[in-house]
């Protein structure tokens, strides 16, 4: 009986890792097909017919993913679904993966680590409440889990956009000075330089080629991206804009103050570490001295008194 309870969690594992992966990674193999379809030679056909063939093998598990979808969206409520793709922007995932796809996928790891882990307990424990409500945590932990990743993935991709600011607008300062405009300046710093900051330059001139002025894509990235310095930056950028000032003397002076402004925080940081060491050093590394420095004369006036 364990080992069936065994096989089962396996194939429970094996089914998520699957939905998963094929989530994250079928716009991918969409856009793969149909370059192969619009670009391959006549002597690829067979081929073809072969990735044609695998498709079709899939077509029950793809009905069953967009029934699920369609479940999840009668019971997302359109605010959520909305602060979902926000979340799923700022971490870095748009146009990747819907807010659907990501409450769908949340639900398979919980329900699945649940399930997995009342198969495997189940067997050997001796209650099976206590079974029931180490699966009922798995399972919200694994609900929470999903969440908590999107918003770390966020943080980073903040930290890692003030980061690299000032090397980016101070390449595009280059550029400009050498002779380009503000426009082929930023698209050639984003072809050469890969990055969170270069993904949302590259989104704002994709709005642009649509017809939108730059204004107005800037002023949408700056409503988008939660990053301090970057919203306090292209507000000065959509200023000069407006009144006609040259590019190249605003973004130098806006790499200056953007370097002021790490180095600060830096200082900010340093100045907040002493606090920040004060309780693991009151809780976990002064009993530890305690202990080891008092430790030996309790003993001894323990078991040989004080004279």
């Amino acid at each position: 009986m364990s080992i069936f309870f065994f096989l089962m969690a396996i194939c429970s594992f094996t089914c998520l890792s699957a939905a998963i992966l094929l989530t994250l990674s079928r716009k991918r193999i969409a856009m793969d097909h149909r370059i192969k379809h619009y670009f391959n030679d006549i002597h690829q056909v067979e081929s073809m017919e072969k990735i044609k063939g695998k498709k079709k093998s899939f077509r029950p598990f793809s009905r069953l993913w967009n029934r699920g979808l369609q479940l999840i969206s009668r019971k997302t409520s359109k605010a959520k679904q909305k602060k979902l793709d926000h979340l799923i922007r700022d971490a870095g995932y748009s146009g990747r993966l819907t807010a659907l796809e990501f409450r769908l996928i949340q639900l398979l790891i919980s329900i699945g680590g649940g399930t997995a882990v009342f198969f495997l307990f189940a067997p050997m424990a001796d209650s099976m409440v206590m079974t029931l409500l180490l699966a009922f945590g798995v399972f919200f932990l694994g609900f929470q889990y999903c969440t908590f990743y999107l918003s770390k993935k966020k943080t980073r991709r903040i930290a890692r956009i003030n980061r690299d600011m000032p090397d980016f607008f101070d390449t595009v300062n280059l550029l400009i000075e050498a002779g380009l405009g503000l426009d082929a300046a930023i698209l050639t710093v984003c072809q050469k330089k890969k990055g969170p900051l270069s993904e949302e330059f590259l989104f704002v001139l994709e709005d642009m080629k649509r017809g939108k002025s730059r204004r107005e894509a800037f002023y949408e990235l700056r409503m988008t991206v939660p990053s301090d310095s970057l919203q306090s930056t292209l507000t000065t950028m959509i200023q000069a804009d407006y009144l006609g000032v040259g590019m190249s003397k605003v973004i130098r002076n806006l790499t200056v103050r953007i370097r002021e402004q790490r180095r600060e925080s830096a200082r900010e940081q340093a100045m907040k570490a002493p606090v920040k060491m004060l309780f693991p050093m009151v809780f976990f590394i002064f009993p530890s001295i305690f202990i080891v420095s008092l430790g030996p004369l309790i003993v001894k006036i323990l078991t040989e008194g004080l004279m």
